[in-house]
Parts: C-alpha cells; structure tokens; sequence
C-alpha cells in the first residue's frame, strides 16, 4: 500500500504545473545576452597577393617581388548595448535593438607575411625593411577593400540576429522582435 501512495504521489507532483518553469526570468535572460559582450558573428580569412617592380630609368637592372599575406577577420556586436525596450514575461514577448556591427579583430601577423618570389638584379641591392612594410602596408590597405567588397556587415547582422534570436527563444520567448541599428563602415 504505501508502494502505490508513493507512486501515486511522485505522479501528481509530476502532472501538476510547475509555475516557475512557465515563466521567464527576463533579467536572466537578459543578463546572459548582454554578458556576452564582443559578439563575434562572422569571421573571415582573407589572402591577398601582392606585387611590385622597382624598375628605375637611373638605375641599372630591376628589382621584383611578390608576397603573400593572410588576415583574420572578425565582425559582430558588441552585445553589452543591445537595448530591451519591451519586455513581457506572461505573453512571453520580447522587443529589442542591436548596436551596429562592428570590426571585432582584423589581424594580419607577422608570421602570414610570406615571400613568394624575390628576384633583384645583378647590380642592385635587395628590398629594405622600409620598403617590405611599405607593400606589407599596401596588402592591409587592399584586404581592408576587399572586407568592404564582401559586405561582411551585412551578413554579420544577419547571423547576429540568427543567434539572439535562437537563444531567447530556447530561453522561453515566443514572440522577438529585433530591429537594428544603421551600421557604418567596419573601417
């Protein structure tokens, strides 16, 4: 007899609504997004070649080289400024505006700068230091066109939007609405 009570009791805690588990906790909820802080939403490996000839009307023979450089990319929101402007818990409603997107990381190291070819004249001498940081300056200024190019903003708002919106709806939150904020260039 008290084996069918216990069970009979276990089943009706089990059937009977748990009030706390229907309802969000939206300062959690909120709390855990914007501790996210630095949001990175999209990332990108970007490889440039970059060329150039020394062939002055002064000098005898000419001077060629060629590099290659890789760069890691990162874009996102910085997720510490997301602004929840309406937020009901019994509708299970959220509203809420993300910061523009922005550059995370752009990092070209040292070690990605690579030589792919070096040719210099009988009578010349080989490329200074100053005039490898000068082509090493033109390959970040190229790949820093070719970020704008991809439209990198765009998809890294896109998929931020994929990302909130899919953690607060695991968070309990049935209706989301996100607007965004008009973003700039990334540099």
């Amino acid at each position: 007899m008290r084996k069918i009570f216990f069970f009979i009791l276990i089943c009706a805690s089990c059937t009977q609504p748990n009030k706390e588990e229907d309802e969000i906790n939206a300062n959690k909820v909120i709390e855990s997004v914007k501790s996210m802080s630095k949001l990175g939403t999209t990332e990108y490996t970007l490889r440039k070649v970059v060329a150039g000839e020394d062939n002055q009307w002064y000098s005898i023979g000419s001077r060629r080289i060629m590099m290659m450089c890789k760069a890691h990319v990162v874009a996102g929101i910085d997720a510490s400024q997301i602004q929840f402007t309406d937020v009901n818990t019994k509708e299970k409603k959220i509203k809420l505006t993300i910061p523009p997107v922005e550059l995370i990381t752009f990092n070209i190291p040292a070690n990605e700068f690579k030589f792919v070819d070096e040719e210099v004249g009988f009578l010349r001498g080989g490329f200074t230091s100053k005039e490898i940081n000068t082509y090493q300056r033109h390959a970040e200024k190229m790949i820093k066109k070719q970020v704008e190019e991809l439209n990198i903003t765009a998809e890294a708002e896109k998929n931020a939007i994929l990302f909130l919106d899919k953690i607060l709806r695991s968070s309990g939150f049935v209706s989301i609405e996100i607007k965004t904020t008009p973003s700039k260039s990334l540099l």
